[in-house]
């Protein structure tokens, strides 16, 4: 999971962010200029728009005095004709209006970033990201962010450095708790990163990952199993990377209900 940054005043933004969000276009408040964006070289760049017919940005804003529910799924639409791959804000209040006007527009759901200022970074089932703290001095917003975001991120999580050794095709017989094995490099790079698919609608099928034991050549274990981190989230709804350095194999406990697929690294 990740931290992002927006404010309507650039400036106010911590300058080693590396994610932030921006508005490029305009109703009453002037969007952010190339100098805005440029104080930030080494951020994921999120633009957002406040027009529905404004046919840019990953990100249409839904709140009053910017696009409304009703406007949400003629842009999405348009978005997509155009290649995108949209995204919605809206406050967590908002969000069933939101989504009943995509289903009475019979448009399929874009990806959602929601709004609740309850100070828990915890995404919402259904989102990609939560903005959780509002109006932190000397004025930004907060949230938490899924480790890929499509659209934003590109077609494939960015690189980390390492070489693809296998990507493999786990089919669960069942939506119970089940075990992968896989075997890794035994480098200090190996590492698994496990990929949910995509359906249809743009969303990650949705699956669970539990304990991972890893093991060394001296057949010791390496001691990186995720679930005995405090505040591990067992959840998957994007692309995450477990690092196991050292491991020549693991065994991943997982529940899905459909197909995934797992990139060996090293």
């Amino acid at each position: 999971m990740r931290t992002m940054y927006d404010a309507v005043t650039a400036a106010n933004i911590p300058g080693d962010a590396r994610m932030v969000a921006g508005y490029i276009d305009r109703i009453k408040l002037i969007p952010w200029s190339a100098e805005d964006w440029a104080r930030f070289p080494r951020a994921v760049k999120v633009t957002i728009v406040k027009k529905a017919d404004t046919n840019d940005g990953h990100v249409l804003d839904i709140e009053p005095g910017d696009a409304t529910p009703g406007e949400a799924p003629g842009w999405v639409r348009m978005r997509r004709e155009a290649g995108a791959v949209p995204t919605v804000y809206c406050s967590l209040s908002t969000w069933p209006a939101v989504r009943s006007a995509f289903s009475s527009a019979g448009v399929a759901e874009p990806h959602y970033w929601i709004a609740h200022y309850d100070g828990d970074p915890t995404i919402p089932d259904g989102a990609i990201a939560k903005q959780y703290l509002g109006n932190v001095a000397p004025g930004y917003d907060v949230s938490s962010v899924v480790d890929y975001w499509p659209g934003v991120d590109g077609d494939e999580p960015a690189s980390t450095g390492v070489e693809i050794m296998e990507r493999i095709t786990v089919t669960p017989p069942s939506a119970e708790q089940h075990a992968v094995r896989v075997f890794l490099s035994g480098s200090p790079g190996a590492a698994v990163v496990i990929r949910p698919r995509l359906g249809n609608d743009g969303f990650s099928k949705p699956m669970w990952i539990g304990d991972i034991f890893a093991w060394g050549n001296d057949r010791q274990g390496v001691g990186h199993n995720p679930a005995q981190t405090p505040g591990y989230n067992n959840k998957l709804t994007s692309h995450r990377r477990y690092d196991l350095p050292g491991a020549v194999w693991a065994d991943i406990n997982y529940s899905s209900a459909d197909p995934f697929e797992i990139d060996i690294v090293g």
